[in-house]
């Protein structure tokens, strides 16, 4: 354990749980690293996306718009809090800790919470309530949201405190939003009060990590364990795909609304596989390198808002006016 400070006795009894589950990863079952790797993709940023996406273009508006809305707000939340805590990682607490290299890169800052099993069991939570007539699905969706979950400890790159609260934030968003969107039905002019408030929120969450916030500022031989700037900066591409995203998809819904159930089978089919190589694509090709390599706060924020805009608004303006013709 690192000498520059010192555990909350919460913490250790955790470490120990994390420790067991690492001798047995190491001793007897290392060969399912990939299968939990595999896994975890569910809590990563570009596949919730898609499943929102394609729900959104292809299959119903109202429960895609569901689905973004608690993507949208699980990442502001999530980041929030993480930058409230700024919990350190299972191995920065430990020496003992040994994650799995491979899950470390994308696992770098704070730890509190779980941001990919917050994004899992909001938006898998979410696919799953909106099927609460079909038992077995939802229990088969459930099933997956505690894998991810377990993933995260299997892998050593979160504590149980931070599964447990990212599953229990999660889950809390699949009942609120609901409610949410339900009020915002009845009067298409409510989207826009509540995009004013969920915008007033981010903004204000920003503000505050960027100038209020203070940060733990721990060395080992002269190297920050965590560089708040950062992660600063990582909750601002965060947000800003997240405001991008709702805020296409409640203006989408109050000025240009479509309706997928209209559609042929065959266009629904098109824009879904078209919409979503473009969408992995500029995942993959342009929102991910900008998380990697720092720009300026204000260009990522722009960037990555146009990003979350293009696939909620743009895009379905692009193909409705497209099959019209």
């Amino acid at each position: 354990m690192l000498e520059c400070f010192s555990n909350p006795c919460w913490i250790n009894p955790q470490i120990d749980f994390l420790l067991l589950l690492q001798n047995i990863r190491i001793e007897h079952f290392e060969s399912l690293n990939k299968l939990f790797l595999s896994i975890t993709i569910l809590g990563e940023l570009w596949l919730p996306t898609l499943i929102c996406a394609i729900t959104y273009w292809c299959i119903d508006l109202r429960a895609g718009l569901y689905l973004f809305t608690l993507a949208s707000c699980n990442s502001i939340i999530t980041h929030f809090a993480k930058m409230l805590a700024c919990v350190y990682r299972p191995w920065i607490l430990s020496d003992k800790m040994c994650p799995v290299s491979e899950a470390v890169a994308f696992a770098k800052g704070y730890s509190f919470p779980s941001g990919h099993t917050a994004m899992s069991s909001s938006v898998l939570g979410g696919v799953a309530f909106l099927q609460r007539h079909k038992i077995l699905r939802c229990l088969s969706i459930i099933f997956l949201i505690l894998l991810v979950g377990f993933s995260r400890l299997w892998l050593g790159v979160h504590t149980p405190q931070d599964v447990l609260f990212g599953l229990l934030t999660g889950l809390i968003l699949v009942f609120i939003a609901n409610t949410v969107i339900n009020w915002a039905e009845k009067d298409k002019n409510r989207y826009l009060y509540l995009l004013g408030f969920i915008n007033i929120f981010a903004i204000f969450a920003l503000v505050f990590v960027c100038y209020f916030n203070s940060y733990k500022m721990d060395y080992v031989n002269g190297e920050l364990l965590v560089n708040p700037l950062k992660q600063i900066y990582t909750m601002v591409v965060c947000s800003g795909f997240a405001l991008g995203l709702i805020n296409g998809a409640f203006i989408c819904r109050r000025f240009f609304p479509f309706n997928p159930k209209k559609s042929s089978l065959k266009k629904r089919i098109i824009r879904g596989l078209v919409g979503g190589i473009l969408l992995i694509s500029i995942l993959r090709g342009v929102l991910q390198p900008i998380f990697f390599n720092i720009i300026s706060f204000k260009l990522a924020l722009i960037y990555s808002f146009l990003i979350g805009i293009s696939i909620t608004l743009i895009y379905p303006i692009i193909f409705t006016l497209i099959e019209k013709e």
